[in-house]
């Protein structure tokens, strides 16, 4: 029986010991520390396994290929159009930044 007790009040005081240890520590070294935002950032890191051409947004794809198709059919008059709508653009644009705001 005395071992018993001998075991149960160093179980005690090593608990106690610890508990102030970890107390301690997540209070002054890891206060700034969000764990569960750490976690489900690795699940998410882990169990992501996606390609790359999955997280491409499926507007850039198909702003990727109008642009490319745009290419393929230029002509003088169509650069030049596109160029004079650029700056028709542009010029908006300058307006209405130079415009006073009320």
């Amino acid at each position: 029986m005395e071992l018993y007790a001998r075991f149960l009040m160093t179980l005690t005081i090593g608990l106690a010991g610890v508990g102030v240890l970890m107390t301690t520590l997540f209070e002054t070294i890891l206060r700034d520390w969000d764990p569960a935002r750490d976690l489900r950032a690795w699940w998410r890191l882990v169990t992501s396994s996606r390609s790359h051409a999955a997280s491409i947004r499926a507007e850039d794809i198909l702003q990727q290929l109008q642009a490319q198709r745009a290419g393929a059919y230029l002509t003088p008059a169509n650069t030049l159009d596109r160029r004079r709508e650029a700056l028709r653009a542009v010029g908006e644009v300058e307006a209405r930044l130079a415009a006073p705001r009320a």
